[in-house]
Parts: C-alpha cells; structure tokens; sequence
C-alpha cells in the first residue's frame, strides 16, 4: 500500500492523476492482477478517497483487501481495514468506522505492530466520541494510552490524554481532568518541551482557581510563570503573571498582585501587545490607580528590576 503524504495536490490535480492511474490499470489488467496491479489500484483509492469519491474508493480497497485475503498478507489486510476505518470516519458513518478499526486492532495485535494499534485505537475513540458514548471513547483511549506508555510513546500519549480531557470536561468530572494534566506534565517533562509544561502549570492552576483553591492555583501560576521566565517566552510571561496577579488578589494581597500587573504591563509595553496592555490597565484601575499613578509605578518598577517570583 502506498501513497504520497510529502506533497499536497489540488483536486484538479488529483483528478488528472486519477485519469492517469485508471489507464495505467487498464493496461495491467491485460498482464494480470498481480501485486503491481494492486499497489496502482490501492493509490487509486487513496487518491479518489482525497477528493471525496468514497463509493469508488471503498469499491477498490474492498478489491485490495480480497487480493491480500487471498495471498494471507495480514499486514496488507490490517492496512486496507485501517483506511476503510478513516473512510467511513470521513463519511460519518461511525458505527462502520468503528468495525473496521477494531478489525485491523486485532491484526495488528497479533503482528505486535504497535504504531498501527495506536492508529485504530485513536480511530475507535474518536468515532464513539463523535456518537457521544463517552464511556466507550474514555476505554479506547485509556488502552491507546497503555500501548504508548508500554512503547514509550510519548508523543502519541499525550494526544491521547488530550482526548481524555475533551471527554472529562465535558463531563464535568474536574478531578480526573486535574490528574490527566499532572500526566500531560510527566510527559511534557520527559519531552523537555517546556512550552507543554508552562502551558500545563497554568492549566493545573486554572483547575484550582475553578475549585476555588486560589492558594494552590498561585503555586502552579507562579511554576509555569517562571518556567515561562527562564524560557523566554514573552507571551507566556505576560500570561503568567496576570494568573498570579488574579490569585494574589482573591487571597487578599492586594500590593503584591498590584505588583506582578505591573509587571506584566512594562512587558506589554515592551512586546506592544496593545489589547493586553489594555486589559492589564483596566485591572489596575480597578485596584483604584490612575494614570498618573500607573505611570509612576512603571517608573519604579524599571529601577527596581525583577526575575523570577517566590
């Protein structure tokens, strides 16, 4: 099976490629419909599966996957079920979706292909999401997060345990959601990618916020913030820093959540991100300072200097 994902064609395109794979068929049909038959007609269905023709595509893949039953190539088998999965995904027809994944799981299973598994796995969650069974998409990917954990896969884990947050707050179960991002910021960890970890931090802290936990909040507000800090991510800085400001300021510290607006505004100022420096103006004029004042606490804070929070 084969088909080119390293270039992206129009549909006039394709059609025209599709024109020109069906003559190339026609030819072998003559010689015989052995496996250079098949690897045309399999790029044919990927091509007419592009721009939409189901019916053809699913027509020929349905004669690939005769070709390969006949010749015992399991692998060849789990490939066509696979694409049919996505086909029928594409089409909306979810249940169907759902058969051939878990036909091409099994084959894949038994060959120990574990990339593949993870493919049908996401497939299967994501049609039962798709037919609100939120329980049978939070099993599917519950096991596609076991393969990967097993594969130290983690990449494809963490897209998994992203799904699993779609699906529990949805649900509105807010503690398991709160321990799915612990596990995305294990993973991210492992990853180093410390954009994943900031943006984890302050999704742990929006939790607690949620909850109402504002002292915990500010604890991961003020990790991501200063992983945002030693990283250098203006953006994320800012960001952080308006968390903070917003946790200091329900735990009643009112000078200190002054003091990290701030903050945020001398970064603003210094990216030119004007609608947040709007937003973090508003916030200072509600703890009651004027321009005159915000301006000289701008003065000071430029003298002072700061780095990271404590």
């Amino acid at each position: 099976m084969h088909v080119r994902k390293d270039i992206e064609l129009t549909k006039e395109e394709i059609e025209k490629l599709i024109i020109e794979k069906l003559k190339i068929i026609d030819k072998l049909k003559i010689v015989g419909k052995g496996s250079i038959y098949i690897q045309e007609l399999s790029e044919l269905a990927f091509l007419q599966l592009e721009i939409e023709q189901y019916f053809k595509a699913e027509k020929n893949f349905a004669i690939c996957l005769n070709y390969f039953n006949q010749q015992l190539d399991r692998l060849g088998q789990g490939a066509v079920l696979g694409i049919l999965g996505t086909s029928y995904f594409k089409k909306g027809e979810y249940q169907k979706s759902i058969e051939n994944y878990r036909k091409a799981f099994e084959i894949y299973q038994k060959l120990n292909q574990f990339k593949e598994q993870i493919t049908c796995l996401k497939g299967i969650g994501n049609n039962y999401f798709k037919l609100d069974q939120l329980d049978n998409a939070n099993d599917a990917f519950l096991d596609c997060c076991a393969v990967c954990a097993d594969n130290n896969d983690i990449y494809n884990l963490l897209d998994c345990l992203g799904n699993l947050v779609h699906i529990h707050e949805k649900q509105e179960n807010w503690d398991i959601v709160f321990e799915l991002y612990k596990k995305t910021l294990k993973a991210f960890k492992e990853l180093k990618d410390n954009q994943g970890i900031i943006v984890s931090y302050f999704n742990l802290g929006i939790l607690k916020k949620k909850e109402c936990k504002n002292d915990k909040a500010l604890k991961y507000f003020k990790k991501g913030t200063n992983q945002a800090i030693d990283s250098n991510y203006a953006e994320l800085i800012m960001k952080g820093l308006s968390y903070v400001a917003e946790s200091l300021f329900y735990l009643g510290k009112i000078k200190d959540a002054k003091n990290e607006l701030i903050r945020a505004l001398h970064l603003a100022n210094k990216m030119n991100a004007k609608n947040a420096k709007i937003q973090i103006i508003i916030l200072l004029k509600s703890f009651g300072l004027a321009d005159h004042d915000i301006k000289k606490e701008l003065e000071e804070y430029n003298q002072r200097g700061r780095n990271t929070l404590k």
